[in-house]
């Protein structure tokens, strides 16, 4: 919505009297139309946008500003100001979209991986319109209500709440941040609504990523979560811990122990399940700005898509085996077990052996650039370590994402997952596929391959040609 739909709507119902009952009637209009436009609008600087604003405050400061106008019997009167005190209202308490970040580094960092929260600390000041005498021109009042909203809306100001890179050697390190912000912007120009009765619909776009920004309050890990945690760790310390096996069996193994041994002290998940449409990942990756884009990388995605939902032998708890379209289970050698012959390991001699195979977050990464045509680790190829120090040493690493890139979490002196970056967001906020995670209904982690977005990560292996 735009001021000039907004005032149109307005000037249509206001110039409707005999549609006016009650001043709680148009206190529900106004309200209606002004939370309408507030949610068009965009944060000045960041870009971010409101999800929920004050109505009910609102809507009963305007019902005051109706009845103290009607005691007014003569002379001027201040109902413009009146009503503008009653939008201010609107932004106590008022939520913006989380999950995206802003694009101003939260103060003393490099970058920001993820929005946690924002507030309104000040909801403004609204400079005094003149007073005006009563007429039956609604024009009069709109153009001086819209005058007084557009300068409100510069004093707006709060605090954006962030997970950010702090700079450090040999790699930046993700932490709590924050970031000021003032000013809200909306729009004015645009072509009036031929209705009022329903609210301008969000862009699919934005409905998408209001759907992520509220997946990413489901971090936290309750005592189901907790307790196959701990056995996922008890099971993988017992494979890193068998000297019988292969290093890089082993190594993969104490990755997967030490990825469970960090949510279980932070009490948090690295990365939350996307429940999206299959249309809805589309639109994402169409909508990663060209700058995150490379032509390997976009091959890689398109490699990787095709095993989202593939699930683990025995899911749920899984056997690390298995592995076909749609979730099929077979008690027989799959696409996980094809994934480390890309690796050099035999998975199925492991499963003959323990009744389970090997980790398989950083095998599934190494198939889907293998099979891009890319470059890989010459060796431990299973192992997350094995893939950040190869990406180190060859200038392939960075703390910006590319689409395709691998995506590692954990660390410096200990890399625990890895996956890949299936789409970015104009702010930076990234959707990865990742393989051995939880998705689908699944609280045990190593169950199949999903898309996942992160809360917070390490940084990123890009495809060599990607590199800038």
């Amino acid at each position: 919505m735009s001021v000039s739909i907004f005032k149109s709507n307005l000037l249509r119902y206001m110039q409707n009297q005999s549609g006016i009952n009650k001043f709680e009637d148009f206190a529900e209009k106004l309200t209606f139309e002004y939370d309408s436009l507030i949610k068009s609008g965009f944060q000045t600087i960041n870009n971010n946008k409101i999800i929920s604003g004050n109505t009910e405050l609102m809507k009963s400061s305007v019902i005051f500003a109706c009845r103290k106008s009607l005691q007014k019997k003569s002379g001027t009167h201040d109902f413009v100001n009146d009503l503008g005190d009653a939008t201010r209202q609107y932004w106590i308490g008022a939520e913006f979209i989380v999950g995206v970040p802003p694009v101003i580094p939260a103060i003393a960092t490099i970058g920001n991986i993820l929005l946690n929260s924002s507030i309104v600390s000040n909801i403004g000041t609204w400079a005094p319109q003149p007073p005006t005498f009563p007429n039956n021109d609604s024009n009069i009042l709109l153009d001086s209500l819209i005058l007084g909203i557009q300068q409100h809306l510069t004093t707006v100001s709060g605090f954006y709440f962030t997970t950010s890179l702090y700079p450090s050697i040999p790699s930046p390190i993700p932490e709590k941040g924050i970031r000021p912000w003032t000013g809200y912007t909306i729009t004015g120009g645009g072509t009036p609504s031929q209705t009022s009765e329903e609210p301008e619909s969000e862009s699919f776009l934005t409905k998408v990523l209001k759907k992520l920004g509220n997946l990413l309050k489901n971090d936290e890990m309750d005592e189901e979560h907790k307790q196959e945690a701990e056995k996922e760790k008890l099971e993988a310390d017992g494979v890193a811990n068998d000297t019988s096996l292969p290093q890089q069996g082993r190594t993969s193994a104490k990755e997967y122990s030490n990825l469970k041994q960090t949510q279980l002290n932070e009490g948090k998940v690295n990365s939350v399940p996307v429940n999206i449409s299959e249309e809805e990942a589309e639109e994402l990756e169409k909508q990663t700005p060209e700058e995150y884009k490379c032509e390997v990388g976009e091959k890689v995605v398109q490699i990787a898509k095709k095993d989202i939902g593939i699930l683990e032998t025995g899911s749920p708890p899984g056997k690390n085996y298995g592995g076909f379209a749609g979730g099929v289970q077979k008690d027989e050698p799959g696409r996980i077990d094809e994934m480390f012959d890309n690796c050099g390991l035999d998975n199925q001699a492991k499963v003959r052996k323990t009744g389970s195979g090997y980790y398989w977050c950083a095998a599934a990464v190494t198939t889907w650039w293998k099979e891009a045509g890319l470059p890989l680790p010459p060796n431990g190829r299973a192992g997350c370590d094995f893939w950040m120090n190869w990406g180190k040493q060859n200038g392939y690493w960075s703390t910006t994402p590319k689409v395709g890139a691998a995506v590692l979490y954990g660390s410096d002196s200990d890399a625990h997952h890895i996956g890949i970056v299936a789409a970015i967001t104009k702010s930076g906020g990234i959707i990865t596929i990742e393989g051995n995670t939880s998705g689908g209904g699944f609280n045990r982690n190593g169950c199949g391959a999903f898309r996942k977005v992160p809360k917070k990560y390490l940084g990123f292996v890009l495809p060599p040609s990607c590199v800038d």
